[in-house]
């Protein structure tokens, strides 16, 4: 029987030394999960999202998208007070379990011509990625190869391009065997990076 499963973002820690100039974040999430005929998916999520970014440079502040919280020993942090709750959802996703996430941390400091494409096509390739396949009946799901793997992957690669950058300054994954708290950390650009996710199971 389908469920919807919910995969939330609880908290990020980056290098405390990490340059200013990288440190405005966007994130793309994979779900790789089993859906409601029983086949490998994937699904694709843009933190917070297209147009927006989590602005952590000190010397701004005073910028409404300013999310930068307390640093402990090399590591600086989001403040996720500062996050509400719209922006700390990563998926929303209706099959029969989820196998995995992987995350990949952009630094979205440029302005390019995929930045141009991603404000003139955000908004429709925001309401195709993610937050909205939940409300897809089972009846309407399109067929995919059954392991998730080089259309998704061309699908992910894509993705991140309109999320702004084409090198990760860290890549991670976990698996997500059952509800609970996870963590996907190890070492990027300037040091160790750290996101903390909880998945949960929603009524029907």
């Amino acid at each position: 029987m389908p469920q919807t499963f919910e995969l939330v973002l609880t908290g990020f820690d980056f290098p405390r030394k990490l340059p200013r100039r990288k440190a405005n974040f966007r994130f793309v999430a994979d779900v790789r999960y089993v859906n409601g005929r029983g086949e490998h998916d994937t699904e694709h999520s843009v933190l917070p999202d297209l147009d927006r970014f989590w602005e952590c440079d000190p010397e701004r502040s005073s910028a409404p998208e300013f999310v930068r919280g307390p640093e402990k020993g090399k590591s600086a942090s989001l403040d996720m007070s500062r996050v509400d709750d719209w922006d700390r959802l990563v998926l929303l996703v209706r099959g029969d379990s989820v196998h995995s996430v992987q995350f990949k941390v952009l630094d979205v400091n440029r302005s390019d011509g995929w930045d141009r494409m991603r404000r003139a096509l955000g908004d429709v390739v925001a309401a195709l990625i993610g937050r909205a396949r939940a409300s897809i009946p089972e009846k309407a799901w399109v067929a995919s190869d059954s392991l998730g793997t080089a259309a998704s992957d061309l699908e992910s690669s894509l993705v991140a391009r309109l999320a702004g950058g084409d090198q990760p300054l860290f890549r991670g994954s976990t698996a997500l065997s059952a509800p609970g708290e996870y963590e996907v950390s190890g070492e990027g650009t300037e040091g160790r990076y750290s996101i903390r996710c909880r998945l949960d199971v929603r009524p029907d």
